[in-house]
């Protein structure tokens, strides 16, 4: 474990090093962060040790914490401290293969796209779970419940638009997928089967072609969801989900059905 006194960024220079350490294979030894021509500490951050993470959501909220006074939404935007965090936890991130090259997968991964740039964005291993976390909180546990190196199926399928990100269609998946009792994602959440987070990306498309889906609440989007959900809802109800116990307790609107069927 590496501890650090505050959150630092590559400065330019450091930004192109990093990239040829990374995907040129110079040695890493090279890239010197006590150096402040290649990192600067960032203002009003504290302290950060960059252990291993048993899951995403407790990386994030690392960063969240060491951000200090420093306001969140202000750190999402320097591309530099996302390069240096990926740097400073690449060896739980970036994982060695036999030759002793580091798997780096699509370069977006470890080499952070302008925010704004939402398809390549948010792609990034360190910077999307703690965008997750800032915006929707508990909402992203089904997001973020796995290993930080693999940001997995269901996060891919659940935030391919921009539109996805809002807390109400979260709290819906998060209700559907996500086992309260074992911390992990249900069976049968990822994958193309009945119910999966692809068939629910689908559904939502459809929906809201119908309805505003941001006007309604988590509970009376869970209830729209066609029958081929119900599985997954069963489970939510049985295990106190607040979204499926109150869906499941209120009587089915007979005008509804017409925009549910044929998803």
């Amino acid at each position: 474990m590496s501890s650090y006194g505050a959150l630092y960024e590559f400065t330019e220079e450091g930004m192109n090093a990093f990239r040829r350490v990374m995907a040129e294979g110079l040695d890493e030894t090279t890239l010197d962060l006590a150096n402040p021509l290649i990192a600067a500490r960032i203002a009003g951050t504290t302290s950060f040790d960059a252990r291993r993470f048993a899951t995403s959501k407790e990386m994030a909220q690392a960063i969240i914490s060491a951000a200090g006074q420093a306001s969140v939404g202000d750190l999402l935007t320097r591309e530099g401290l996302w390069a240096w965090l990926s740097f400073v936890m690449r060896d739980q991130l970036y994982s060695r293969m036999a030759d002793g090259r580091r798997r780096l997968g699509e370069v977006h991964k470890w080499y952070p796209a302008p925010l704004n740039d939402f398809q390549k964005g948010q792609r990034h291993l360190v910077r999307t779970p703690v965008l997750l976390l800032s915006r929707l909180g508990r909402n992203a546990d089904h997001l973020l419940c796995g290993d930080p190196a693999v940001a997995g199926e269901l996060r891919e399928q659940l935030t391919s638009q921009q539109d996805m990100f809002h807390p109400a269609f979260q709290e819906v998946a998060r209700t559907l997928y996500y086992d309260e009792q074992t911390g992990k994602l249900r069976r049968g959440a990822g994958g193309k089967g009945r119910g999966s987070s692809r068939r629910l990306a689908a559904v939502r498309l459809q929906l809201d072609v119908t309805w505003d889906l941001f006007a309604i609440t988590p509970s009376e989007l869970l209830e729209k969801l066609p029958e081929e959900f119900e599985n997954f809802r069963r489970h939510s109800v049985n295990h106190g989900d607040p979204a499926a116990t109150s869906a499941a307790a209120r009587e089915s609107d007979s005008s509804l059905q017409p925009a549910a069927q044929g998803v």
